[in-house]
């Protein structure tokens, strides 16, 4: 009968084990199936986000590249009158599907870039922000006037060593 005991006892330690385990996969399965409910709602969020960026993004990438193109001599007060006062009142005039309260420097530039550049010696002040998004954006080199040395600073942060200055009091530049 002791035999018999420990027989049924082991037996009854086997199932024990057994249907813990069984439980804890049982446990996991919830945390996972929990977890996906709540990627689910996350998804199902960017879908309308993305639906609605694929119908904007014609006129964000005309502002943006208006903003590019155009804005770069200008100050902050007369770059922020022209896209907010002309371009986008125009673009949507003319019916052209453009996000509400665009910002071309979101648009060009995420706040991750944006930071990188403030770590390469690029001034915090939104004009220079603008600027730097406007170099990064474009195939060509621009031309720098630099009274301040800000960008020729960032550049060299961003570039290294290796660049090289030239000045207009230079002989044979």
């Amino acid at each position: 009968m002791k035999a018999a005991l420990a027989e049924a006892e082991a037996q009854k330690k086997r199932v024990e084990d057994e249907a813990q385990a069984l439980q804890d996969q049982l446990d996991l399965a919830n945390r996972l199936v929990g977890g996906l409910a709540d990627e689910n709602t996350r998804w199902a969020a960017n879908v309308v986000q993305y639906s609605e960026e694929k119908l904007t993004m014609i006129g964000d990438a005309l502002v943006s590249a208006a903003f590019v193109s155009y804005i770069g001599p200008f100050s902050y007060n007369f770059r922020a009158r022209l896209w907010r006062e002309n371009w986008l009142p125009d673009i949507q005039d003319r019916k052209i599907p453009v996000t509400d309260g665009i910002d071309p420097l979101a648009v060009l530039a995420t706040p991750a870039e944006q930071a990188g550049w403030k770590g390469e010696g690029l001034p915090a002040d939104r004009v220079s922000l603008e600027n730097a998004a406007v170099v990064v954006s474009c195939n060509r080199y621009p031309l720098l006037i630099d009274p301040q040395l800000q960008g020729q600073k960032w550049i060299k942060g961003r570039i290294g060593p290796d660049m090289v200055v030239i000045q207009l009091s230079q002989r044979s530049w």
